[in-house]
């Protein structure tokens, strides 16, 4: 008779460990501990010294800053404000490629949902900064992308540039997409990108859809 009860927890068990799972694919993926209260600063190796800098208050990023020694003043906004939303930020999925004292291509991708950003930050206050809510970064596996190059896309094209030239390249879906980039998975299932293609395999009407164009960066 002690069977039954037995039997109903090991079910409930199961169950609560992948039917209760809806954030599999997503903070799993990107966080590694429940909250960084940690820093993050990246150095440059040019003489004037550039840096880009991200405080961290009550486990979310904060402020973000960065200049050089030839600044009269730093730049500095909130990352809140900037985004539009708050983000959590793990070590591991984070990067700044900082080229020379000209700007830095700053990418990372929030611990709750896995939602990837790319911003290009420039040193000189008269030009504005770019951001990117829609990064295609490669701290995802299925996103193969060279160190040197930055991929993002919209609902219609997806873009990759080159960090050191700002030469960029883009490729249409040839059609306006329904993509929702908290979970990108559901329309774009993985991109493989180089300095001379594009390939993206898309995720539709439950099939695979694959895309590729020659490009030159």
């Amino acid at each position: 008779m002690k069977l039954i009860p037995l039997l109903t927890a090991i079910v409930f068990f199961l169950w609560s460990c992948t039917g209760n799972n809806n954030g599999a694919g997503t903070a799993k993926t990107f966080c590694d501990t429940a909250c960084n209260n940690d820093s993050f600063h990246f150095n440059g190796n040019h003489k004037w010294k550039p840096f880009v800098a991200i405080s961290v208050k009550n486990c979310v990023a904060d402020s973000l800053i960065w200049g050089n020694n030839h600044l009269e003043a730093d730049r500095k906004m909130h990352m809140a404000n900037l985004l539009g939303k708050q983000v959590r930020l793990n070590k591991s999925d984070i990067n700044c490629f900082i080229k020379e004292a000209d700007y830095a291509w700053l990418s990372f991708n929030d611990c709750l949902t896995g939602r990837g950003y790319l911003m290009k930050l420039p040193y000189e206050k008269k030009e504005d900064i770019q951001k990117m809510s829609s990064a295609l970064n490669a701290f995802d596996k299925k996103f193969v992308v060279p160190d040197d190059l930055r991929a993002y896309a919209d609902y219609s094209t997806i873009y990759v540039v080159d960090v050191n030239t700002n030469k960029t390249e883009q490729m249409s879906f040839k059609e306006e997409l329904k993509i929702n980039f908290d979970k990108v998975h559901e329309v774009i299932d993985s991109i493989n990108v180089s300095h001379q293609r594009i390939y993206v395999l898309l995720n539709k009407n439950g099939q695979k859809v694959p895309m590729e164009k020659n490009i030159n960066l």
